[in-house]
């Protein structure tokens, strides 16, 4: 198997798990779809639309350094975010929490409702981030 497949494998087990995680967490079920007005299909929404997010599998630039590329999809899901009419907004992050805080960091200060959490798959963990 390709390494690129390797990672669509991976990215695809943690958006399941994170969906599991994340309709337990609100307590309705939470599915791939769109919300109102927004072509992009979000990987979590609730029927009535009022809960809406996505799943991101990242890690550091080999490990160490931050991902520039990976930054800019974070911005660009945020943005899309924030233009649901949802009551509630998250972004659920597996892999390497280090991503979404450093994003947080450098950018958090913009973010007006959407919310970070980091979903520890081995010690089946929820964190939400600051």
């Amino acid at each position: 198997m390709t390494k690129e497949l390797l990672k669509e494998e991976a990215n695809a087990k943690f958006e399941g798990a994170a969906r599991k995680v994340m309709s337990t967490h609100f307590g309705v079920p939470l599915v791939k779809g769109k919300a109102q007005g927004i072509l992009k299909e979000f990987d979590m929404i609730s029927a009535d639309g009022k809960i809406v997010g996505d799943a991101k599998y990242f890690t550091m630039v080999r490990g160490v350094s931050i991902p520039p590329a990976k930054f800019s999809t974070i911005a660009e899901h945020v943005w899309l975010l924030e233009k649901t009419s949802a009551n509630c907004k998250f972004l659920i992050f597996g892999n390497d929490r280090r991503v979404p805080r450093e994003w947080l960091r450098k950018y958090g200060h913009l973010v007006k409702d959407v919310i970070f959490y980091f979903l520890d798959e081995q010690k089946q963990t929820l964190e939400k981030l600051t």
